[in-house]
């Protein structure tokens, strides 16, 4: 053991110095890394930083010799004092050991003390025990007593104090139920139990007579009554608010574990507080008189009818419901408690139970169920419009999105909306543009795909109030197969001939840019998180597969558009193509540039099919086939003229002035910088049209095997030609006569 310590001390000693050396090597790196730091510059300072560590070194070891006097006496009175402080610690360590020498003996004797008193103190605390167990039973039956004696007396705020001191929901310090929570008793706590249900029954009887007696003095619930119009007396009322704070307070041991009520197996919710049983019963009465049996008003055809009558109940009396009563609940400590609203689920639960006795019977009729689904949606928005009824609440939708039912709802607006979709494209005139004053004026917007956008907000809008995002996903799921098969007829009645590209380029393009829009929306955002999962990386538009699509489409109908607009230009270009443009003479410096006589039937083709396209596009499908456009008539006019023909300085001159006063004007009135349509034909122009001296040293630089390519591109850049590259540039320059003449 002794050797085990030894180890240890030594350990110790050798971690504490490795310590304090890294901390002086710390100290000294910190001290090099200021002095010099990164700056080789500073090198010079190492060798003042030696010298001032050895003084500082030599002037330690002054202080630290033998051989100085002055040093002997430090030395020797640290000395003293070090041996004083070790006397001392001893002392005191001797000193504790005595002390636990006595304490030892004296716990010793205390023990042998404790275990003879150990029996008496075990029987003094189950006496202890069994007193407190006598006075809660004793309580038990005082507060009994009390009861019994003022249960049929008047004094009723006493009876509810008493029954309270009993037991009070959330009361675990002074109720005698609530104090025997955590204690091992269970029979006491039986008994306690037993009799706040026993009394709780009683006053619960008592109060809930006194209560309906008054509702029936307010006329409450009956036909003639109205809260909007009548104004009950005032003693009726505090008295009615009374009863209810009563009510509220009077809370049994058994509805702690009471279960929530199962109305139907879908459909689960919190039972109704007492207070509003009795304020639903009455109309509770006359629904069931209404809406059952054999009544006339009882019609599988007419679920308006006790929709419409719940509604016209609640706006009667869920303020004076809320006005009168909700303060007996504050009252009665429950903070977070809305009697407005529960009144009105009391009522909604009248429909709910009315629903799932029908629904089964009107789910074969196609048009009964569809009517009811159309009912049930205005009646639900209705509630959350006027009411400000919470989602979270059961309602008449929680039945018909039931799932046999929701899978035959799907069905029904799947069948619907594909026969609206035929009559949408089988109208009359499905491709006639709609009045550009009520949208922007830039769109052209087909009467079918306005009517088709209208169908999907439909749906959505009858299944926006659904609760569960899974019911709203199903319907999502309808939209995106409606939109393909949309999409779908569009291109089938394309590929037939049937219609023109160009409405079916408008029907897409609108489509695609509500879609676009849609994806924004919050609805749909929230869709799209309930879909990929709280965990994914980023959240996009659901109609991001749709709108690929139909972006897809629109690319290729209008390189289609785009490709026969210039098929019926180059069909004029012929005489254009075909000019003398290497025979031309010079033009007289007094006469200024006309048109090519040579170009203007291809001109003319070409300014009525830009006017035509502007017209009858959209103005975003307009810039894009306008761009497709005019890349093809650049690439073609290249290809297909100037590397087919020789050109003399007039030649080019006039070529250049067809060019940039006539097509670049031309195409200028849709766009701000046609030159940057055309680039090809504006990096020829210039070659064809430099300096004979320019155009020689160009075509010189280019064809020389000892320049580089990056002078070569720096040349073309001089001369503002930035999309050729050097062989196209050289193949341009010979088109010019003069550079082959020479």
């Amino acid at each position: 053991m002794t050797l085990s310590v030894e180890n240890l001390n030594t350990r110790t000693v050798i971690m504490s110095k490795m310590q304090v050396n890294n901390k002086f090597e710390e100290r000294i790196l910190a001290r090099i890394n200021n002095e010099i730091g990164s700056d080789f510059k500073k090198l010079h300072r190492a060798s003042l930083l030696v010298d001032e560590y050895k003084s500082r070194l030599e002037t330690l070891r002054e202080k630290l010799s033998y051989e100085e006097p002055n040093n002997i006496s430090s030395f020797k009175s640290a000395f003293e004092c070090e041996q004083h402080t070790c006397d001392t610690i001893d002392f005191q360590m001797a000193k504790l050991q005595e002390f636990g020498k006595k304490l030892v003996e004296r716990i010793s004797e205390s023990n042998k003390a404790l275990n003879a008193v150990k029996p008496d103190l075990e029987q003094v605390r189950k006496l202890q025990q069994l007193v407190q167990y006598l006075r809660i039973v004793q309580d038990i039956q005082e507060i009994s007593n009390a009861l019994t004696q003022c249960i049929n007396g008047k004094d009723e705020s006493k009876m509810i104090n008493l029954y309270l001191n009993l037991y009070e929901e959330g009361d675990y310090d002074h109720s005698v139920v609530g104090r025997l929570t955590s204690v091992e008793a269970p029979f006491l706590k039986t008994f306690a139990t037993q009799t706040a249900i026993h009394w709780h029954s009683l006053l619960k009887e008592r109060f809930s007579k006194e209560f309906e007696n008054v509702l029936k003095s307010l006329k409450w619930g009956q036909k003639e009554h109205d809260s909007l119009l009548i104004k009950p007396s005032a003693d009726n009322i505090t008295k009615a608010q009374l009863l209810a704070e009563y009510l509220f307070l009077l809370k049994s041991p058994a509805e702690e574990t009471e279960q929530l009520e199962m109305i139907a197996p879908s459909i689960i919710c919190q039972p109704l507080s007492t207070v509003t049983k009795y304020l639903v019963a009455p109309y509770r009465q006359r629904f069931m008189y209404h809406f059952t049996g054999v009544k006339q008003t009882n019609r599988l055809d007419k679920p308006e009818w006790f929709y419409t009558q719940i509604l016209n109940w609640g706006k009667e009396t869920h303020l004076f419901v809320g006005k009168t009563f909700q303060t007996s609940a504050v009252k009665a400590g429950k903070l977070d408690f809305n009697i407005r609203l529960e009144f009105m689920r009391g009522l909604v639960q009248l429909t709910i139970e009315k629903l799932i006795a029908d629904i089964e019977e009107i789910s074969r009729d196609e048009n009964l169920f569809a009517h009811l689904l159309d009912e049930t949606l205005a009646f639900e928005a209705e509630l959350r419009e006027n009411f400000g009824y919470p989602a979270s609440f059961p309602s008449a939708i929680c039945v018909i999105t039931q799932p046999v039912y929701l899978l035959k709802w799907i069905s029904l607006e799947e069948r619907f909306c594909s026969e609206k979709m035929d009559m949408i494209l089988q109208a009359e005139n499905p491709w006639l543009l709609i009045d550009p004053n009520i949208y922007d004026d830039d769109l052209k917007i087909p009467k079918c795909a306005d009517q088709f956008i209208r169908l999907l907000e439909a749906i959505k809008d009858r299944y926006y109030s659904l609760i569960q995002p899974g019911h709203q996903l199903q319907f999502l799921s309808l939209q995106l197969e409606l939109i393909d098969n949309f999409r779908r007829r569009l291109v089938q009645l394309h590929s037939s001939g049937m219609v023109e590209s160009i409405p079916i380029l408008n029907a897409i393009n609108y489509i695609k840019m509500v879609l676009s829009e849609w994806g924004e929306n919050v609805h749909y955002l929230h869709l799209h998180a309930a879909l990929v999962g709280p965990n994914a990386d980023e959240i996009n538009s659901v109609f991001e597969n749709p709108v690929s699509e139909l972006e897809h489409w629109t690319e290729k109908l209008l390189k289609n558009l785009a490709t026969k607009a210039v098929n019926e230009i180059k069909a004029k270009s012929m005489p254009y193509r075909h000019d003398c443009w290497p025979t031309m003479p010079d033009q007289n410096n007094k006469e200024p540039f006309i048109l090519s006589p040579s170009a203007g039937e291809m001109f003319q083709v070409m300014v009525t099919v830009l006017h035509n396209l502007e017209r009858e596009l959209s103005s975003n499908l307009f810039n894009l086939t306008l761009r497709l456009i005019a890349q093809q008539i650049d690439a073609y006019i290249l290809d297909s003229m100037i590397m087919n023909t020789k050109f003399s300085p007039a030649g080019a001159a006039q070529f250049n002035y067809d060019m940039t006063r006539n097509l670049f004007a031309l195409f200028g009135q849709y766009c701000r910088r046609p030159d940057l349509l055309f680039k090809r034909i504006h990096d020829a122009n210039k070659l064809l049209n430099c300096a004979l001296g320019t155009a020689m040293l160009l075509h010189e630089t280019l064809q020389s095997e000892e320049t580089s390519l990056e002078e070569k591109m720096k040349s073309l850049k001089e001369l503002g030609i930035v999309n050729f590259k050097p062989k196209t540039c050289v193949e341009v320059l010979e088109r010019r006569i003069d550079i082959r003449a020479f």
